[in-house]
């Protein structure tokens, strides 16, 4: 039975309302396997990012370049083309589906994966780095969106940063098979960049399996799919627990597509102001995040520690990444989310001075480890309030604005970073990464608080 209220549904199932029904659920209902799936776009987003790093001395010393503007360029190109895929791909996943989004996505991913392992000259390199941006931005804003919708509010941050995880795991790894492949022949470069694009193929093929996000078939009056789709759920959380929870009503409602360009959707007087602050978070994230992650092993060589002790507070420090999508797992749903995450800020902020004031090579390892956990932990519980903020007709749409169009900050703030480190030294780059990552604490300070809420309470 659909009763409609103005722009709004409630949908009824003889259980009570569909909704009801997902978020009754105490724990991941889904087959873990959906998690996996999913999660595995955080891979290949962070494997793709070191990718051209790795790589750039070998196409460098074939295509008679500096490997430092193979990477610079290139990493600057891929960011405009995250941009592109983050704004233009996201549109499909809100209007024709998540499912049809995340195949999108991996199809751009893969062929430009792909075709830079085919290049034969440094522009094509450049112009598939483009490609390959385009479709990463996309699927980490659709990634995000669908693992929002798919959780059960009271799990939610948790099982988001599970998902997470995949992408740190995909970090530690990218580097190790660049080690082992690269080196073997003058063509090693160019199996680097094609294995991506076959591990990209073959998840789009095991993604088909994967159901579509109930909510978003809610928003679309799909009803009875999405009933069906909340029935695999409940199976599957049956055999594991053995019985399912009692259903709590809920207050919120579903909002079903009014306007034709979902995007729309966010320009409201409710939604607006949110775009705008979760674009300035961002903004400010990746503001001091790039340069903190690109270039502290070079700053730190040129202040006067040897070439080995950068690498070593870089290495070890390291460690952290890992760690702090590990906490974001275990203490994402315990606090209030905005809370949590100004604190975060807070940390890189104290963590960057720490790097800045050029301590012994403990102290430097010590205060890259804080800022390396506490940097993972952060970018994880971002991803999950920014799905929080919107609604279910334009939650990519919001996430992929907001994340997408920050990623514009590094391409200014690495080389200012840089001048500013010729000028005024270590601490002088840093203490200005300090105020950045300071200020993002405070605006998200501004936010809403989504902890445990149904997302149909708070952004609908």
């Amino acid at each position: 039975m659909l009763i409609s209220i103005s722009m709004f549904t409630l949908v009824m199932s003889s259980d009570g309302t569909a909704v009801s029904r997902l978020e009754r659920f105490e724990s991941w209902p889904w087959p873990f396997s959906v998690l996996i799936l999913i999660g595995v776009a955080y891979f290949f987003g962070l494997y793709d990012v070191l990718t051209l790093g790795v790589a750039s001395p070998a196409i460098a010393s074939q295509m008679g370049v500096s490997a430092t503007t193979v990477a610079t360029v290139g990493t600057v190109i891929s960011l405009v083309g995250y941009l592109f895929g983050a704004v233009g791909f996201a549109h499909i996943a809100d209007r024709y589906g998540r499912k049809t989004g995340l195949a999108v996505t991996l199809v751009s991913y893969s062929l430009g994966s792909l075709f830079t392992g085919l290049s034969t000259t440094l522009a094509e390199v450049y112009a598939w780095r483009f490609i390959t941006g385009v479709g990463i931005g996309a699927d980490l804003a659709i990634a995000a969106s669908y693992l929002s919708e798919m959780s059960p509010a009271r799990v939610r941050g948790r099982f988001q940063s599970l998902g997470t995880f995949f992408g740190f795991v995909g970090a530690g790894i990218g580097p190790l098979i660049g080690l082992f492949v690269i080196p073997v022949a003058d063509y090693g470069w160019r199996v680097y960049f094609i294995i991506g694009a076959l591990g990209g193929l073959v998840v789009l093929f095991l993604r088909r399996r994967v159901p579509e996000s109930p909510r978003w078939l809610i928003s679309k009056n799909r009803t009875r799919e999405a009933e069906e789709i909340i029935e695999l759920a409940e199976r599957s959380y049956e055999k594991r627990k053995g019985s399912l929870p009692p259903i709590t009503a809920i207050t919120g409602q579903t909002g079903t597509e009014e306007k034709q360009v979902p995007l729309l959707s966010l320009l409201t007087k409710k939604h607006l102001p949110r775009l705008i602050l979760m674009l300035v978070v961002f903004l400010l994230y990746y503001l001091y995040a790039y340069p903190f992650l690109a270039l502290t092993t070079s700053f730190l060589a040129g202040s006067g520690y040897a070439y080995i002790q950068s690498l070593t507070v870089v290495g070890l420090g390291g460690l952290g990444f890992a760690l702090g999508a590990f906490l974001s797992f275990l203490f994402s749903d315990h606090t209030e989310r905005k809370y949590l995450i100004a604190l975060l800020f807070f940390v890189q902020a104290v963590s960057m001075v720490g790097i800045g004031l050029k301590g012994s090579l403990a102290e430097e390892v010590t205060s890259y480890f804080v800022a390396a956990f506490s940097n993972t932990f952060l970018a994880t519980m971002l991803y999950v309030y920014s799905a929080e903020n919107f609604p279910t007709r334009a939650r990519s749409n919001g996430v992929a604005l907001t994340d997408g169009l920050g990623h514009l900050a590094p391409i200014f703030s690495v080389p200012f970073t840089a001048a500013l480190f010729v000028s005024h030294g270590l601490f002088g780059a840093y203490e200005a990464l300090a105020v950045e990552a300071a200020l993002g604490g405070a605006f998200v300070l501004l936010g809403i608080r989504s902890t445990r809420r149904v997302l149909e309470e708070i952004s609908e």
